[in-house]
């Protein structure tokens, strides 16, 4: 493998591109009408229930306007909707509908990560996660130091 062309940053976009192409066509593939970019906006208001779409977007790492976008549509589909809970701030919660979907949806996530995976041995899997993470805690402290 040419390190030049596959650089650290590449692997993981590619990574990612083809984890979130895979559970698109998983959940498809099941009948559940659920892109990945609504999928991890309500799988975090599954886990961590009535987040401002400020903290979604922290969370996410995502554009704040991307994921009014993703609320919008959610609320379309009956999966979320904004509270609000004070002059010019809103809660976004996950539904009834939204919970009883999301069990559905976790396995077909699940499984697509366990092909990802496959041959990974547990601490192996433990360890990438951990790197990842601190990939994203050092790039997160040097902007904080820029600012």
């Amino acid at each position: 493998m040419d390190d030049r062309l596959y650089s650290l940053g590449l692997l993981v976009s590619r990574a990612s591109i083809w984890l979130a192409k895979s559970l698109n066509a998983s959940l498809e593939a099941s009948n559940i009408d659920l892109p990945h970019s609504q999928f991890i906006v309500l799988r975090c208001l599954y886990y961590k229930d009535a987040l401002s779409q400020l903290e979604i977007a922290q969370i996410l790492s995502k554009d704040a306007a991307a994921i009014k976008r993703t609320i919008d549509n959610l609320e379309k589909k009956g999966l979320a909707v904004r509270i609000q809970v004070r002059n010019l701030k809103n809660s976004v919660c996950i539904t009834d509908k939204g919970r009883e979907l999301m069990p559905q949806a976790l396995k077909v996530a699940d499984r697509i990560i366990e092909e990802a995976l496959a041959g990974f041995a547990e601490k192996d899997r433990k360890q990438l996660k951990d790197m990842l993470t601190k990939v994203y805690t050092n790039l997160k402290e040097r902007e904080r130091k820029d600012e």
